[in-house]
């Protein structure tokens, strides 16, 4: 069996410390969560935690990163390549949309901890509006600005003002279909599995583009 190096052995600590954080915040939150149960969960020693993050703030922005950028830049790749495909006309809103909800989906039905991200979702959602407002502006602000700026060009006639609200109202919907599975169990008397959560995501697309192009 090969012996680890050093560098191995310095990323799977961090790594192992990322996931115990995750895990915890899944459960408790910020402000419940203590380094002490995440030493304990990761089963390291706080010199690790604060050798690798340096505080608690730190430690739940690389859980956030560790999240969300993959499922962004897979988002942002998509875009780009529709914004050549279509080029200088502008992209459809079905695809823009598509290029926005299939990756959280596909990432979620992809992973064998998909309901941990389901959990992540749910408990951001819930943390105090500071918490929120630093993670959009850091991690969602290009993302936003990207998405609502092609809705822009395949939508003219809507002002301003009304697309940031459809666009508002569509994520709203993404975030609450994806973090209320239970629910659909509930509706549909079937039980939720990985594989379903493609054709969610798909027929999620196909729902959001008819209300987001409604006439006025």
């Amino acid at each position: 069996m090969p012996q680890l190096t050093q560098t191995t052995k310095v990323d799977l600590t961090r790594h192992r410390i990322i996931e115990a954080a995750e895990e915890i915040f899944a459960l408790k939150g910020f402000r419940a969560m203590t380094l002490r149960d995440v030493t304990h969960t990761a089963k390291v020693n706080l010199a690790a935690v604060n050798y690798h993050f340096g505080s608690k703030a730190k430690l739940m922005n690389a859980v956030i990163q560790h999240r969300f950028v993959p499922i962004n830049e897979e988002r942002m790749r998509r875009l780009n390549q529709l914004t050549q495909k279509h080029h200088p006309a502008p992209i459809p809103v079905s695809d823009i949309f598509a290029a926005l909800i299939e990756p959280l989906y596909e990432q979620a039905a992809q992973s064998s901890h998909s309901n941990q991200l389901i959990r992540v979702i749910a408990r951001c959602l819930t943390e105090p509006a500071d918490f929120m407002r630093t993670m959009c502006k850091e991690y969602f602000s290009e993302l936003c600005t990207a998405f609502t700026s092609e809705l822009k060009r395949s939508c003219p006639d809507l002002s301003e003002d009304e697309l940031h609200h459809r666009f508002f109202f569509s994520v709203s919907t993404m975030l609450g279909s994806i973090i209320e599975q239970t629910r659909l169990e509930h509706i549909s008397g079937k039980p939720h599995t990985n594989e379903h959560l493609n054709v969610i995501g798909q027929r999620l697309v196909r729902y959001v583009v008819a209300g987001f192009e409604q006439n006025n």
